[in-house]
């Protein structure tokens, strides 16, 4: 029996070892991920920063950097890495103008601003069948990206008279950004 128990004891310190050696390579890991994602920040921020001086300021290798953000960065013309400013989740949508040719660019930097685009194209598309409820339980001056949502009456009204007024009115679903290259 006296023999058990150092084993024992053994088996518990090498388990130790082995959790404390997991934490410890899964706190490199975070922290390694957390400084790649600020080489991009740095970068933003001080434009003649290069991609190797960040590096160096951060203190990681550069194949981390794009194994985790790639697509965060991208070579210019003469083969320098550059931070891309326009982040992953950035979407320009696209809302109806009191003019019929008029549509207005409205750019959401997360799900939250585009779900509260999308209730407030449900509640016009209800007012436009004459539903007004939804629309008057809509939040006054909510602006995303610089844009204010119309939810007054008579805007709304002069809205759905330009829909109205519009050739196609699938013209709006398939309409597309065009992007320079």
């Amino acid at each position: 029996m006296a023999n058990n128990r150092p084993r024992n004891r053994t088996r518990q310190a090498i388990s130790r070892r082995k959790v404390r050696a997991k934490k410890v390579a899964s706190s490199r890991r975070s922290s390694t991920y957390k400084r790649s994602s600020l080489v991009q920040r740095d970068m933003l921020r001080d434009p003649s920063l290069s991609f190797a001086r960040a590096l160096r300021k951060r203190k990681i290798d550069g194949r981390t950097v794009l194994h985790h953000f790639g697509s965060d960065f991208e070579k210019d013309s003469s083969g320098r890495i550059k931070a891309r400013s326009i982040g992953r989740r950035r979407q320009t949508l696209f809302i109806p103008g009191s003019e019929p040719s008029q549509d207005i660019p409205v750019p959401t930097k997360s799900a939250r601003e585009r779900r509260l685009v999308g209730r407030w194209m449900k509640a016009l598309n209800a007012a436009g069948r004459g539903d007004f409820p939804q629309m008057d339980k809509f939040p006054r001056n909510k602006s995303i990206g610089g844009v204010r949502l119309p939810t007054n009456r008579n805007e709304v009204q002069r809205i759905l008279k330009a829909l109205a007024e519009k050739e196609s009115p699938y013209e709006r679903l398939y309409r597309t950004l065009a992007r320079p290259s």
